[in-house]
């Protein structure tokens, strides 16, 4: 059987050519390869990173603060972007917190606010970090954390801080103003009663 033209042309081709094919299917071969080990290895990590904040988790519920620290710390600074160690961060915030280590729970909180792509433990992170700053004394810093939280302007509990700050810098004015921005906007009927209560003795 003798080939058509095209046929003959086709198969010089192919004879001329067949390394650089040959060399293109493995790299095609080897890059979806290397991208199913990749995505493979991405969730590899993430469930051992998921089991590892259920121990950390698990660790604080039973008081077991020594183990509980070690194992948060290493997490956190094994992957700062993953959405676990924003998580673990805000547990070692609250476990400083409590046992009045401010400012070992102001940098777990800026942990977050540095590392975290989560707007949700960010909007959390500086709620927190502005009440230990207020704590402190340091109202300039608890503002510029408050006004860095996206729709400061008209978040209930925002305002409500803003007007603590004012209250405690004898500012009732400006206090008076903040409380009643943050009744206007919508709150639980608990959170308009304190806010309500925290007027009534300014008024």
């Amino acid at each position: 059987m003798q080939f058509t033209e095209e046929e003959d042309k086709l198969i010089n081709w192919l004879r001329q050519n067949y390394l650089n094919i040959i060399l293109g299917l493995i790299i095609g071969f080897s890059f979806i390869a290397g991208y199913n080990y990749y995505n493979s290895s991405i969730m590899n990590t993430q469930h051992q990173i998921s089991l590892d904040y259920q121990e950390i988790i698990k660790l604080y519920q039973t008081d077991k603060f020594t183990d509980f620290k070690t194992k948060a710390h290493e997490l956190v600074e094994r992957d700062p972007q993953n959405i676990y160690s924003a998580m673990t961060n805000l547990y070692l915030a609250k476990y400083y917190h409590d046992s009045n280590q401010l400012d070992s729970a102001s940098s777990s909180l800026s942990h977050i606010l540095t590392n975290s792509t989560s707007q949700a433990h960010i909007y959390i992170a500086s709620l927190r970090l502005a009440r230990i700053n207020i704590l402190e004394g340091d109202h300039v810093e608890a503002i510029e954390v408050l006004s860095s939280i996206n729709d400061s302007a008209t978040d209930p509990i925002v305002l409500e801080l803003l007007g603590d700050i004012m209250l405690k810098q004898n500012d009732k004015i400006a206090a008076i103003k903040n409380y009643e921005l943050a009744l206007s906007q919508n709150v639980t009927p608990n959170k308009a009663k304190l806010i309500e209560s925290k007027l009534s003795t300014i008024r």
